[in-house]
């Protein structure tokens, strides 16, 4: 997702967000911070944004940060890239800020439908398991940068949570990727 098309994105999930602020599903403290979050989060990566690695997204309760497979890790590993760990490192920040502050953040693994390279079969059998363990990855290099590991998850959806065909290359990569969810916590009742 550019960032000129982000704007208005942006401009438009915010108008959403704020009726539903007012109709009372959010509260409107905790969507202000979740706007606050969400443009901290976009300043930081705004290159990968540009470079269409990273597409951010404001949801109804929470902010999704989805990293391409390519800028993260290597083809067929699951250990991060150079420029994997600088994005993580920009945002790093924002995230541990947002763990103080009551917010869980979730790290969801997720494949195309290619079944494991014989390079990972040994170690990952399915995309269950490869999905999770960049999942794990993630996480364990959020945690060694601050981010409390009691507000981490890792999450593995595998190949079962695609969001463009399979059919083709560039839908393929777009399945291969790690979202991050940061949402806020929800109260004990």
């Amino acid at each position: 997702m550019k960032t000129r098309r982000h704007a208005g994105t942006r401009a438009a999930v915010t108008a959403g967000l704020a009726s539903l602020s007012l109709a009372g599903c959010v509260m409107q403290s905790t969507y202000n911070s979740m706007l606050a979050q969400q443009k901290a989060i976009e300043s930081a990566l705004r290159s990968e944004v540009a470079a269409d690695q990273v597409e951010i997204r404001q949801l109804q309760n929470g902010i999704q940060v989805r990293m391409s497979s390519d800028l993260l890790y290597g083809s067929g590993s699951i250990e991060l890239t150079p420029a994997g760990r600088a994005a993580l490192d920009k945002v790093a920040p924002q995230l541990a800020q947002s763990a103080a502050q009551s917010y869980q953040v979730d790290i969801v693994g997720n494949t195309d439908n290619v079944p494991i390279g014989p390079e990972l079969l040994s170690r990952y059998p399915s995309n269950w398991e490869l999905a999770g363990a960049r999942a794990a990855v993630v996480v364990r290099y959020l945690q060694e940068h601050g981010v409390n590991p009691g507000k981490l998850e890792a999450v593995s959806n595998g190949q079962y949570h695609p969001i463009a065909s399979n059919d083709s290359p560039e839908g393929r990569a777009r399945n291969r990727r790690t979202d991050v969810l940061l949402r806020p916590e929800t109260p004990p009742q």
